[in-house]
């Protein structure tokens, strides 16, 4: 008569099992909701219905959600934050290897003017100077939206109205606003008078 070996360790719990060994939930254990698992989080707290939400995730989202800052604004940070993000990786970054599995930057120098017009890395340079020269004029606007938007540190009570005002300058140099296309669509009509 054969008999069962016991195996070491804890015993098992019963119920039924899935093909790989894991235990499957029983039909009366509550299942947990994403809303609720993002609800118990710290930073998303004093969000509300809003708690599970994508946007939750950084300090400008929650800002948007908690409306301290419109949805236009919003989308002008994120733009900038991305310009940020893409400009650092530029700063040499760490050349495109024969095996390198998409990783490093795929420029492999800039010799001559014409070709440092058409490379990715002097485009990202550019763009971020472009975002970046249009907050200067604000006084303090470019620290703050840096703050704010790129190192993702909540803004001070003080810093809120030059957050908004560099949002909103960053919003009409990224051509994120109506005013630039219309005033380019009148300057390209001819019958405009």
């Amino acid at each position: 008569m054969a008999s069962k070996r016991r195996r070491k360790g804890r015993p098992r719990k019963t119920g039924p099992r899935y093909r790989n060994g894991k235990l499957r939930p029983s039909s009366h254990e509550p299942v947990v909701s994403p809303a609720a698992v993002a609800a118990t989080q710290p930073h998303r707290a004093g969000l509300g219905d809003c708690a599970a939400d994508q946007k939750a995730e950084s300090v400008l989202g929650r800002m948007a959600l908690l409306g301290q800052i419109t949805g236009l604004q919003f989308l002008a940070g994120q733009r900038y934050a991305a310009q940020w993000r893409a400009y650092l990786a530029t700063l040499d970054g760490p050349r495109s290897p024969q095996r390198s599995q998409g990783r490093g930057q795929s420029c492999l120098g800039c010799p001559t003017a014409a070709e440092r017009e058409k490379c990715a890395c002097d485009l990202a340079r550019r763009s971020w100077v472009r975002s970046a020269s249009a907050l200067h004029a604000i006084p303090g606007g470019i620290v703050v939206t840096a703050r704010v938007c790129c190192w993702d540190v909540p803004c001070p009570i003080w810093g809120l109205a030059m957050l908004r005002s560099g949002l909103d300058a960053l919003a009409l140099s990224l051509g994120l606003t109506t005013r630039n296309k219309s005033s380019r669509a009148e300057n390209l009509n001819p019958n405009h008078v």
